[in-house]
């Protein structure tokens, strides 16, 4: 081998060495769990990190209650919706998420009946970006949507369920990945295939229930909302 050619073949192996180097002394990284906001339902006055609306004119106290169902929030669902341009939303519960990373979960009881009827768990910046995740009847079945909207396009991915009044949803945003699941015990989960990313920085969690074509007030009942964070942290030693 001419020796230029040596030369060069030994500073892409020296270069190649120092590289494998630096990535060793970088600390493997795993997700845990850190911080945990909860809210249980349980007293007759509603906490004040939550906002009613998203706007005052959004607001009808007259169709929620926390002592209808003690235990419980329950919003009635309204002739209200979100989707696209048509952006006319009722009693949405926002509570403002601290974390960039985060997972939250919630308990539903709600039966829908009609068509585009639901209740649900949305990652909400404004009402043209948005993922939401509900117990809906849609095209005659009943069915878990899990769905996104951004600048103002809204797509859905609906899964075929049997008729159950009781739904867990969980929704997670991590690194500006979403995920969505859902689960009838709150134990065992499904994962929806799709992971779309956003570039949300602040946001909010949503409970709310609508009924856009029918007017149907029916009553969503929520057990609970929790928003737990999600962070990186290098993975310990097992030693």
């Amino acid at each position: 081998m001419k020796p230029r050619k040596l030369l060069a073949l030994t500073l892409l192996i020296c270069c190649a060495l120092a590289l494998q180097g630096c990535t060793d002394d970088e600390p493997e990284m795993e997700l845990v769990f850190g911080e945990l906001f909860r809210d249980d339902f349980d007293s007759v006055v509603l906490g004040e990190h939550w906002l009613i609306g998203p706007e005052l004119q959004h607001r009808q106290d007259n169709k929620w209650s926390l002592t209808a169902n003690p235990g419980f929030l329950t919003i009635t669902a309204q002739e209200a919706e979100i989707y696209e341009a048509d952006n006319n939303p009722v009693n949405f519960f926002l509570y403002a998420v601290p974390y960039q990373n985060f997972e939250a979960v919630t308990r539903i009881l709600f039966q829908p009946e009609s068509d585009f009827e639901q209740a649900g768990l949305a990652i909400y910046q404004d009402m043209d970006n948005y993922a939401r995740l509900s117990r809906v009847h849609a095209y005659g079945r009943h069915a878990v949507e899990p769905a996104l909207e951004t600048a103002g396009s809204y797509s859905d991915w609906n899964r075929d369920i049997a008729n159950t009044a009781e739904i867990y949803l969980k929704l997670t945003k991590i690194d500006g990945q979403l995920s969505y699941y859902y689960s009838f015990d709150g134990i065992k989960w499904q994962e929806v295939e799709h992971h779309p990313r956003v570039n949300w920085e602040q946001v909010y969690v949503v409970l709310y229930a609508i009924s856009p074509v029918s007017g149907r007030e029916v009553d969503a009942m929520f057990d609970y909302i929790e928003v737990r964070e999600l962070k990186w942290e290098p993975v310990k030693s097992a030693l």
